[in-house]
């Protein structure tokens, strides 16, 4: 009973914590968007994405598209539409975050010129997959298999992606801002308080009620 009455506090721990991390993403988000994009520079210590705003140097793509399926927008599923791209004097590479295809629709042929390499640098998109899920590194993937894209194309890999300003058409912008707002997350908080509150209350009662009795 102990446990029982403990874990809602836990839980609304847990998401006050989550809802703090939203608002430090949504700070550095917000600092990005306002200020012009840096040259992609690649460092031997590759700090992991912070989703700064960049801009690629004399990028070109190095391989085929990736469709990462069950990628959802707006309710609708779709893919998003990755590619591995090579950039700068150093011909680094870095995965480019075309945007997000609704299914059913075709993948058209894009050309270089048509696309703007400048965006936000984010993590690289990991779903949750059964097994027997399709890990791969070109065509329909239900998973980005990195390791293998680091063999296939050798060099030096920047971590994450960068997901674009502004998609070709008929592609849309993936969303850089977390679908779950810092807001709903404290709701989630103080509703696991309250019931930890009413919990409480309910142990405390039948730990009266069986001394009264004895």
């Amino acid at each position: 009973m102990l446990l029982i009455t403990l874990l809602p506090y836990a839980l609304a721990v847990w998401q006050w914590q989550r809802g703090q991390d939203k608002e430090l993403l949504l700070r550095s988000l917000t600092s990005a968007m306002s200020t012009a994009p840096v040259g992609l520079v690649y460092r031997e210590v590759e700090p992991p994405p912070e989703f700064t705003r960049v801009r690629l140097i004399q990028g070109e793509p190095a391989g085929p598209l990736l469709e990462l399926r069950n990628s959802y927008l707006g309710g609708q599923s779709g893919r998003r539409i990755l590619q591995p791209w090579r950039q700068g004097p150093d011909r680094s590479l870095i995965l480019l975050d075309l945007g997000w295809l609704v299914d059913g629709a075709r993948v058209p042929d894009f050309k270089p010129e048509q696309i703007q390499p400048q965006g936000y640098r984010m993590p690289t998109p990991h779903h949750f997959v059964l097994s027997g899920a399709v890990k791969g590194v070109a065509g329909p993937v239900d998973e980005v298999d990195e390791a293998a894209l680091r063999r296939r194309y050798p060099g030096r890999w920047f971590q994450g992606v960068v997901v674009l300003e502004n998609s070709p058409d008929p592609l849309l912008h993936w969303p850089v801002v977390p679908e779950f707002m810092p807001d709903r997350h404290y709701a989630y908080a103080i509703q696991w308080l309250l019931l930890g509150f009413c919990l409480t209350a309910l142990s405390w009662l039948m730990w009266r009620r069986r001394h009264e009795i004895h």
